[in-house]
């Protein structure tokens, strides 16, 4: 038990929800990169050409965190290096950190999206006073999480 008497280990279902949760995350920075999406021929054709395979039903388990729970650590690996580009312990480890390079995508991610609301707002707008505009970018910013 870890301290104040919480589990440290995960459920089946736990593990299957943090996987797709981890999955999506993956297919988010994929997709934000390559302004396309990610799509099950471009991962199988990415594992086939290193001798992985993946049916398309183990692929939406993956990607939806539901059916069986995804163990086989050598297509797990193949995913994460061969198709994200991250340490396979991200897929493998569900216990591990998020590493940096992940991180640093996702917040960047996260800059772009509230960029783009915000680049929105202000040409939906129009002839709005400087005033709610900046009412409106701090509320934008608040409800996506931000620090200022």
């Amino acid at each position: 038990m870890a301290s104040g008497g919480r589990s440290v280990f995960l459920t089946q279902q736990q593990k299957k929800e943090r996987l797709a949760d981890r999955m999506g995350i993956l297919v988010d920075i994929w997709e934000s990169d390559n302004n396309t999406a990610l799509t099950y021929p471009h991962v199988e054709e990415a594992l086939s050409a290193h001798g992985i395979t993946l049916s398309r039903t183990r692929w939406s388990y993956l990607i939806n965190g539901t059916g069986s729970l995804v163990v086989d650590q050598e297509l797990l690996s193949g995913i994460a290096e061969f198709v994200f580009e991250v340490p396979a312990t991200y897929l493998c480890d569900l216990y591990s950190e998020t590493p940096p390079e992940v991180e640093a995508r996702m917040d960047f991610l996260d800059q772009m999206r509230k960029l783009k609301v915000k680049n929105f707002a202000a040409r939906n707008l129009g002839a709005t006073s400087p005033e709610i505009l900046k009412m409106i970018a701090k509320i934008i910013d608040e409800s996506m999480g931000s620090d200022g």
